[in-house]
């Protein structure tokens, strides 16, 4: 023991000069003798010290330290990417607890600069006091701060979507019917209405770590009123986008256009057909054999039968589009072409083509149709959205609530009909890619003709040709092979969401095709899903919900 009572030592007497073999056991019991059971023991000098003995070290014989009073100490650990400091207190070995001073130079030496709380460092001093000997406790004293993100702008519609009022029909009362009749007002705005108001982007607040690192949150996007055709900015408001004629309001995503609107009771042999710059209201039916075309969208109240509408924007159809069956090869009697999207309550034995979406909310039945878009045939209620008969060539995703029908008609659909697209581009690529390879092979062996003739005898020509062969330069190949990976993760996305589903069931006689492969289904199924994955077309019936439950 020493003098000043803090610590042991061991030290082997000089007679032992050739060594002395010592038990552990030994020097545990003469630990215990001395009745240092509060003192810290250090386990790895014991085993040092019974090593130099047996060696007979000269460490023994100066003495090696075994056990000491320890005071309380305590570390720092970072965790959470620096958003939390903990520090973990150990008890005292008959030594002193922590003080203030020692707490605050622990976290300044870990660099904890921000967030601390100054009540779990007052637990810190408390628990180094409490503590048993040797024991440890971990105690969070310091959080960083999330940045708190900020909002980009909004843009909302202060007039009704003419779209969505075709899915929407009005409720009877307060039940939980509708009437597919009625469908509400046809919707137009008159001059000076507000259209749109747009809610200025917010800007975040920077966060910090315990480091004291700033965390910035991320940029917004403060986006403008998008003035368009038959709109200005509101002078009482610059954040009001108003009409400045009267007209059919087509919604944007940051702004509205107003088309100039011809409004009619109806279309029929005593209007003629109809040919507009603008859009065109029908608040009635547009009858068989008759013709709209408009530089802006169409709306019909009512039913088109076997006619032809063509408009440069949506054409939306409050009630159904309705053609007569005709034999296969002959055209058929109703066609739609839509610029935009074509949104109605059903549609039967027509041909219908969108630039953008087909929504239908009822049934297609018999259709051919072709969209850039989506194809979603859903209605109001599990019953209704119903996809049979007739053949579809959808640029994204199918969804109905019903797939097929029962009997022997079948269905054709092709979703994901853009994926030819991105494989013809891929190809193309590769081809590029090939060629450049050649190129750059028939490079290195022209370096490889020019570098055997000394260099001694090679003309001034054959030199430049040499150096502007260049054949370590492979940035075209790198940059090659990095838009055909681009465009490969591209092609893997669309195709996780590009799919055709059915919501409710599946019935036979249902063929889907993506990409040239296809599947057909031979038996009626509750909800199915339909996917190309490595090239392979998947057909994956799923449970319904009722199943789960169960």
């Amino acid at each position: 023991m020493s003098s000043n009572k803090q610590e042991v030592v061991a030290v082997l007497p000089q007679e032992y000069e050739q060594g002395l073999s010592l038990e552990k056991l030994l020097l545990e019991n003469a630990l215990s003798e001395l009745d240092v059971k509060s003192f810290y023991i250090d386990e790895a000098s014991v085993n040092q010290f019974i090593a130099f003995a047996q060696q007979a070290k000269r460490e023994a014989f100066h003495g090696v330290k075994l056990a000491y009073i320890k005071d309380a100490s305590v570390s720092v650990t970072l965790s959470e990417q620096d958003m939390l400091a903990s520090m973990t207190v150990e008890g005292a070995y008959g030594g002193e607890p922590l003080t203030g001073a020692e707490v605050i130079k622990t976290l300044a030496d870990a660099k904890v600069l921000k967030g601390i709380n100054k009540l779990a460092l007052k637990k810190v001093l408390l628990l180094s006091r409490q503590l048993e000997a040797g024991k440890t406790y971990v105690q969070p004293v310091a959080v960083g701060k999330r940045p708190v993100e900020g909002k980009d702008s909004q843009f909302i519609p202060l007039i009704l979507d003419p779209k969505s009022r075709v899915l929407k029909p009005q409720r009877l009362g307060e039940s939980d019917k509708v009437d597919m009749r009625d469908l509400g007002e046809m919707v137009t705005v008159g001059e000076g209405e507000k259209l749109m108001r747009r809610i200025p982007a917010i800007s975040g607040q920077n966060g910090y770590t315990v480091t004291g690192s700033i965390i910035p949150p991320r940029t917004v996007k403060d986006t403008l009123l998008k003035v368009g055709k038959g709109t200005a900015i509101s002078k009482e408001d610059p954040n009001i986008l108003i009409s400045t004629i009267s007209g059919m309001p087509i919604l944007k995503v940051n702004g509205v256009d107003v088309d100039e609107a011809l409004c009619l009771s109806k279309v029929d042999i005593s209007t003629g057909h109809i040919r507009f710059e603008g859009s065109v209201v029908i608040s009635g039916n547009v009858e068989a054999q008759m013709e709209v075309v408009a530089s802006g969208s169409i709306t019909v109240g009512g039913f088109v039968e076997s006619a032809k509408l063509e408009a440069k924007g949506d054409v939306i159809v409050s009630k159904g589009i309705i053609g007569h069956n005709v034999d296969d090869g002959d055209d058929k009697t109703c066609l739609i072409q839509s610029g935009g999207d074509i949104v109605a309550n059903y549609a039967q034995f027509s041909d219908l083509s969108a630039k953008g979406d087909i929504k239908l909310a009822v049934h297609s039945l018999n259709n051919d149709l072709s969209c850039v878009g989506d194809l979603l045939v859903q209605g109001n209620n599990k019953k209704q959205g119903t996809l049979s008969g007739g053949q579809a060539l959808v640029g994204g995703k199918v969804v109905c609530n019903h797939l097929g029908v029962e009997g022997d008609t079948a269905t054709y659909i092709e979703a994901f009909s853009n994926h030819k697209v991105y494989v013809e581009k891929i190809e193309t690529l590769q081809d590029e890619y090939t060629a450049l390879q050649e190129t750059k092979m028939a490079a290195i062996r022209r370096e490889i003709e020019l570098k055997k003739i000394p260099k001694s005898t090679r003309t001034e020509e054959q030199n430049q040709e040499l150096a502007d062969l260049n054949s370590t330069n492979t940035d075209a190949i790198d940059s090659l092979n990095a838009k055909k990976a681009a465009l490969e993760e591209e092609l893997f996305a669309k195709l996780e969401i590009n799919t055709a589903e059915s919501l409710v069931q599946t019935h036979t006689r249902v063929t889907v095709a993506i990409g040239g492969e296809k599947v057909t289904t031979k038996n009626t199924h509750g909800p199915a899903i339909f996917h190309l994955k490595n090239n392979v077309m998947h057909f994956v019936p799923k449970l319904k919900e009722e199943d789960l439950a169960v």
